[in-house]
């Protein structure tokens, strides 16, 4: 083979494109997004010398970006290139807005700029003084149980004990400093890595005045006692949670700082700068009616030239949740039927792709903030139903139940009968065992402050509605374009678990001594919400006020093809032979974190089944 340039440094093998540099006519394996989860494939498939290893990804190298490697300053990165900001279709439960969702264009992907954007941040009225209450980088994996479930869902080898075997190896916990220990920052060593490539600790802003020791009592007030360690398995309670940064340096530590740049070096290692559009199969071959893969095409930057790379072995989409459905599509992969409507030819029937979008849509209460606050405050509330419901649980999940099976059908008929009705309903069971019986966490109230404002961000871990993303057109100007349909508080009990988690929300702001540091309410007014609001008039706000989380997952599913699934427990997509999925996409089924933390997890141990496979 012939190789890129092989004799350059890793500063100069950032960007290659092939205006700078004859490249090999194929390699072993390609991988389609330099983002969180395929930077950490192509670092590990690349370990091996023998093995060439391609990543194809349009984004710059932003390593000297000062909003990227400064944590306290992020939020500036939302309105820059670096945000490729997609746009939903207006929302029919949402006040028919177009809600924008966030994602990272750049070597790193979305672990560039991820964080927790507040409905009220970019408002012109509220920016200045609610830009240091949003807090990003957040570390959180999610409740044991919701991982368990994923076997039920048939994945057997996917559960809570193996995934945390991943995120101990991938990690390199700094223990908190006395100092940041005695306001709240605290692990437990036993469920966390030290000689891992991502970087886990507690930010050196963290605030060391009074505002943990009054939320703490608050929330104490309030029945949620501290939660020692939110990464232990139980999410429940009160906790500080970590940063992906490096507190000594207190430097950002995206994908790239920790997987890309270390080995760039590698001479079976390259970065081809471009745009995927599609896979390429051999013609030749139909390997027990499986499509196998030949190359893939992608648009060369920065002419947008469609070019050719050849597959020895395997495609490793990691293009993202909202990406990589466009790329299977695109390729023949999907819903025939809406494949025929693009005019792209059907290779693998495969409807589930691109179906069971769910994201976790948050919104905020703002507070004047008596004293005048400096430093981060990263602080989480994990609440259960129990919690939101008290004495009427029972009978939230019986009415709950009673809707399951209509829930199914309408969203199966949503789907244009992508998806099936029985299928759903037995993947809706299975949530709200968890909601219920299993009593995991189903809303997550981040309260933190700063300068002169407080605030409480919250939303419903656990939503039941689910939405799609699909390909706009087959043409080469809209293969970054899709069609992204949420279906924001389409389900009743989602918008109940919101309701709820906004009466706690503002009851912790009533309770003292938290009620003593705040002057009264910012944003939503009064007016608007009373405190003395009606469901209905919550519900009125929440449908003009919510965001994007962007916590995309499932529209690659891993599950059983019956059940909708797009890959196995392989993460090979049904119906082809050198596809994997390994990204955001993949998971089934939401969970009571963060996203970063359990794809670094998902991509290793994807990474050990491709090199299983290959030996």
């Amino acid at each position: 083979m012939r190789f890129c340039r092989p004799d350059l440094p890793a500063t100069a093998l950032s960007l290659l494109t092939l205006a700078s540099c004859s490249w090999a006519d194929s390699f072993d394996y390609v991988v389609v997004g330099a983002g969180t989860s395929g930077l950490v494939i192509a670092n590990r498939l690349s370990e091996n010398p023998h093995v060439t290893v391609a990543v194809i990804d349009p984004g710059p190298d932003e390593r000297d970006n000062p909003a990227v490697r400064n944590p306290a300053i992020w939020p500036v990165l939302l309105q820059t290139p670096v945000n490729w900001a997609y746009q939903t279709v207006p929302q029919a439960n949402a006040s028919n807005r177009v809600i924008e969702f966030d994602a990272g264009r750049g070597i790193g992907g979305t672990s560039l700029i991820n964080g927790t954007r507040s409905n009220v941040a970019t408002r012109n009225t509220a920016r200045s003084i609610l830009t240091g209450c949003v807090v990003g980088m957040t570390y959180i994996r999610g409740d044991k149980a919701q991982f368990d479930a994923w076997e039920r869902l048939g994945n057997t080898g996917w559960n809570w004990d193996i995934l945390l075997h991943h995120y101990k190896k991938v990690e390199r916990l700094f223990a908190p400093s006395p100092w940041q220990a005695e306001v709240g920052a605290s692990a437990q060593r036993q469920f966390h890595g030290d000689a891992g490539e991502v970087r886990v600790g507690f930010t050196p802003a963290l605030q060391n005045g009074s505002f943990y020791d009054d939320c703490k009592a608050s929330w104490e007030k309030l029945g949620q006692a501290v939660n020692d360690d939110v990464n232990s398995g139980t999410t429940r309670g009160f906790d500080v949670w970590p940063q992906t940064l490096d507190p000594e340096q207190n430097l950002r530590w995206d994908a790239a700082r920790a997987f890309f740049w270390p080995v760039a070096g590698r001479k079976n290692l390259h970065l081809l700068n471009g745009t995927a559009s599609r896979i390429l199969w051999r013609s030749d071959v139909r390997d027990h009616a499986q499509a196998r893969v030949s190359g893939v095409e992608y648009l060369a930057s920065p002419d947008g030239k469609r070019t050719t790379v050849k597959i020895d072995k395997e495609v490793i989409l990691s293009a993202g949740a909202l990406r990589t459905p466009l790329i299977l599509e695109r390729s023949g992969v999907g819903n025939p039927a809406f494949l025929k409507t693009k005019g792209i030819k059907s290779v693998v029937d495969l409807p589930g792709v691109g179906e069971n979008l769910i994201d976790q849509p948050n919104i905020s209460l703002a507070y004047a903030s008596k004293p005048n606050r400096t430093g981060t405050s990263p602080y989480a509330t994990f609440v259960t139903a129990r919690d939101l419901f008290g004495n009427k649980t029972g009978h939230v999940a019986a009415r709950t139940r009673r809707q399951l099976r209509q829930w199914a059908e309408t969203t199966a008929r949503l789907s244009d009968s992508s998806l099936n009705a029985s299928a759903l309903e037995h993947i809706f069971q299975i949530q709200h065992d968890l909601i219920f019986d299993k009593g995991v966490t189903i809303a997550e109230i981040l309260t933190t402050a700063a300068q002169n404002a407080a605030l409480s961000i919250f939303w419903p871990l656990l939503p039941f509605s689910r939405g799609s993303v699909h390909v706009r057109s087959k043409d080469d100007e809209h293969v970054a374009d899709p069609v992204i349909d949420p279906r924001y508080l389409f389900n009743g009990f989602d918008t109940t678990t919101y309701v709820a988690a906004g009466r706690l929300s503002t009851a912790f702001w009533r309770q003292e001594p938290i009620s003593d540091t705040i002057s009264g309410r910012l944003l939503p007014n009064l007016t608007t919400l009373p405190d003395d609001a009606t469901d209905d008039q919550w519900k009125r706000w929440l449908e003009d006020s919510i965001g994007s989380n962007s916590h995309s997952i499932g529209t690659a599913a891993m599950m059983p093809r019956s059940l909708g699934g797009v890959v196995d427990t392989a993460l090979r997509v049904y119906g082809t032979r050198g596809v994997r999925v390994v990204d955001a996409s993949i998971l089934p089924m939401q969970f009571s974190g963060h996203l970063t933390a359990t794809l670094y997890a998902v991509a290793d141990r994807a990474a050990d089944i491709i090199q299983g496979a290959a030996n």
